[in-house]
């Protein structure tokens, strides 16, 4: 993230909606600019929804109809507007064709409403997420073959073993269960997930997810 490294706590965030529900954030320094006249199909319609937050999509644009944000905007008011293709979401633009990106806090409230929006169309909300990214892996989404990373360095998956009854661990730790790598490598696992970068994630979490990978120069 291109953050100042002298104030690493200030951040702006952009937020892209497709139709399908896929979502992708940019982390920016405050300073930076969405230059409004360069998304989609000219030209473009601003929706103030919430204190700090825009909408800007292009009423022109030939795509799928954007059930998601229609419903948002229809939330703060805007009705029956027609709204296709990706959306972004910025901070305030003040009438002007520069938006900011918007702050944490905004940013945190936007997306209750957001993802509230999707639990009454039964829709799931999907992420692209940048290969540093850390996300939550069940256990269960590594099959046989997979790599598993420990400190940085790559074991071929096993298997899952249950500890033998009256294993003192499982006093302490009531689910724990052993892995085990192909090289001898072995760890206990506790609980249903565990942590790590979104490049080392295995098939089965995308599949469990639904999320997209984003390519590393993106």
């Amino acid at each position: 993230m291109p953050f100042d490294l002298d104030n690493p706590h200030e951040f702006s965030i952009f937020t892209t909606l497709h139709p399908d529900q896929l979502r992708k954030e940019t982390y920016e320094k405050p300073a930076t600019l969405l230059e409004l006249t360069s998304i989609g199909a000219q030209p473009y319609m601003t929706l103030p929804l919430m204190a700090g937050v825009e909408m800007h999509h292009c009423p022109g644009d030939p795509g799928a109809p954007n059930k998601v944000a229609a419903a948002l905007a229809a939330g703060f008011g805007h009705e029956n507007a027609r709204i296709h293709g990706p959306v972004h979401f910025t901070g305030e633009s003040g009438e002007t064709d520069l938006a900011p990106g918007m702050d944490s806090d905004m940013f945190d409230d936007f997306y209750s409403h957001l993802n509230a929006v999707c639990r009454d169309l039964g829709g799931r909300m999907w992420r692209q997420l940048r290969p540093s990214d850390t996300v939550s892996i069940h256990y269960d989404d590594l099959v046989p073959g997979d790599t598993y990373w420990f400190l940085n360095e790559a074991h071929r998956f096993r298997g899952l073993r249950d500890l033998p009854a009256g294993s003192p661990t499982l006093d302490i730790i009531p689910d724990a269960r052993t892995l085990l790598c192909d090289d001898g490598f072995q760890i206990t696992a506790s609980g249903k997930w565990f942590m790590d970068r979104a490049d080392r994630a295995p098939a089965g979490y995308w599949q469990r997810t639904g999320n997209q990978l984003l390519p590393a120069d993106d």
